[in-house]
């Protein structure tokens, strides 16, 4: 029967945001990149550490998912180097993706989860993925 069958189960959250960035020394002479604004997305791949349950669900993203939009508000509409925990750190997708990761983890571990990737889009066509150690 198809319900037997082995394998491990993935869940997807998404959200979207809107928001502008520069990176901080990007050009040879040291200078700033000008600021400018992207359509962000980002996917969040959980799964259960018990792989699936009688009931058939494999994680309940429920807590998670409100969470990503909390997280997500935080970075809704503004210059992310604004954002206290850019000021030193340049915003590219990748220290984003860990961020992202750091605001999440504790909220899926805690309901018996891990996060096993991030991906940030900047824009349709261009992207970057966390994938955590320890998820």
């Amino acid at each position: 029967m198809f319900f037997q069958e082995s394998g491990k189960f993935y869940i997807r959250i998404e959200d979207k945001f809107e928001s502008s960035h520069y990176l901080y020394k990007y050009f040879p002479d040291g200078s700033d990149e000008p600021i400018h604004g992207h359509s962000f997305k980002i996917e969040v791949y959980l799964s259960g550490n018990k792989n699936i349950g009688e009931d058939g669900i494999s994680f309940d993203f429920l807590t998670s998912k409100k969470r990503l939009k909390e997280l997500v508000h935080e970075l809704d509409h503004i210059l992310i180097n604004e954002h206290p925990d850019f000021k030193t750190i340049n915003p590219t997708s990748e220290n984003m993706a860990r961020w992202f990761y750091h605001g999440l983890k504790h909220s899926v571990h805690s309901a018996d989860g891990r996060v096993d990737r991030i991906v940030i889009y900047e824009g349709p066509e261009n992207l970057a993925y966390y994938e955590p150690s320890e998820g």
